[in-house]
């Protein structure tokens, strides 16, 4: 049976201590040039490979980093990715990635494998079925590091890098109003997101900063799934003073709102103006695009998020206060 090359057998070999081939091996400024050319030489003849289990084993660490995202067909959260592994891959962390598919249940199992397999630090998009953070913060309490990545619990005390959506909202308001709209109407996810909660207050303030009155007839929530988004709609569209305009949580809530939109209110259709979030590409092969929709920047979020939880993993005993970092939206017009 094959025996792996142990840095025991190079040291035998060479005549010399396991620490200092240890030390030669890493590159350690007290080892000589010579000596570190023969332990190099002879590991390469003998193909020697690093035990890296023994290594994580002795550092109490496996450089490995969880990301739980609730699918990886949004291309927000794909975009996402990239960047945290770009930050992961250049600190040489290895990255698994999960889709809740906006479960709960899977989102806690997701999380129970990656705490078995002893991550170092998790990122995470909570699922839009997550009204509780039992299974996160069990995480926090064993010593991994969690942060929120666009999606953050209210109320929870997690670190979160996302989009500015409060500013963003009140922009695309200004833009409704600047258009001559005054009945606006806004879909919003679930209430239990502080990113929902960022987008409503945007929306709502938008409205008082332009001296229009807060209607709550004009504001529904919806969990996203196609059906739920276009009930939201039909809702407001039924309204006595239907909204003229309608501000969306995000693009593919907004697909679901065009749709229904072109079928069961064909009339109020042409004139209708809509913003979401995410400028998707495909918007600008419609031939009735949307006003406009917030961009933002999921690249940078994955990278920010993937550097605030490096931190927090490689200084185990530092405390770090809560930090909720957002990144500015831009109006894109199609």
């Amino acid at each position: 049976m094959y025996k792996p090359i142990t840095i025991k057998d190079i040291a035998k070999t060479l005549n010399i201590s396991v620490s200092t081939v240890s030390k030669a091996l890493n590159d350690h400024p007290n080892i000589g040039a010579t000596t570190k050319e023969r332990v190099l030489a002879l590991a390469a003849k003998l193909d020697y490979t690093p035990n890296k289990t023994a290594i994580q084993f002795k550092q109490q660490k496996t450089f490995t980093l969880g990301i739980i995202i609730p699918t990886l067909l949004d291309h927000f959260y794909t975009i996402a990715v990239n960047g945290f592994e770009k930050i992961a891959s250049q600190a040489k962390y290895n990255v698994l990635i999960g889709q809740s598919h906006e479960s709960l249940r899977r989102e806690k199992e997701l999380v129970s494998v990656m705490h078995g397999n002893r991550i170092d630090g998790l990122l995470i998009a909570i699922s839009k079925e997550t009204d509780h953070t039992d299974h996160l913060r069990k995480l926090k309490r064993s010593g991994i590091p969690v942060v929120c990545l666009a999606r953050k619990p209210v109320n929870e005390t997690f670190s979160c890098v996302s989009s500015d959506v409060y500013r963003a909202a009140r922009d695309a308001v200004s833009l409704f109003i600047s258009r001559g709209h005054q009945r606006i109407g806004f879909i919003n996810g679930p209430s239990h997101w502080a990113t929902s909660r960022d987008r409503f207050l945007g929306y709502r303030d938008g409205l008082l900063q332009h001296k229009i009155a807060f209607d709550q007839q004009l504001v529904e929530e919806s969990d996203l799934g196609t059906a739920n988004n276009q009930q939201a709609v039909k809702r407001l569209m039924r309204l006595p003073s239907p909204p003229t305009a309608i501000l969306l949580f995000k693009d593919y809530l907004m697909l679901d709102v065009m749709s229904c939109l072109r079928k069961e209110f064909p009339a109020q259709y042409p004139n209708m103006d809509l913003i979401g979030y995410g400028a998707l590409p495909l918007f600008s092969h419609f031939e009735k695009p949307p006003l406009a929709s917030l961009k933002e920047q999921p690249f940078e979020i994955g990278e920010r998020a993937g550097s605030l939880l490096l931190e927090m993993v490689q200084h185990p005993q530092q405390e770090f206060n809560p930090q909720l970092i957002s990144l500015p939206c831009k109006l894109h017009y199609f």
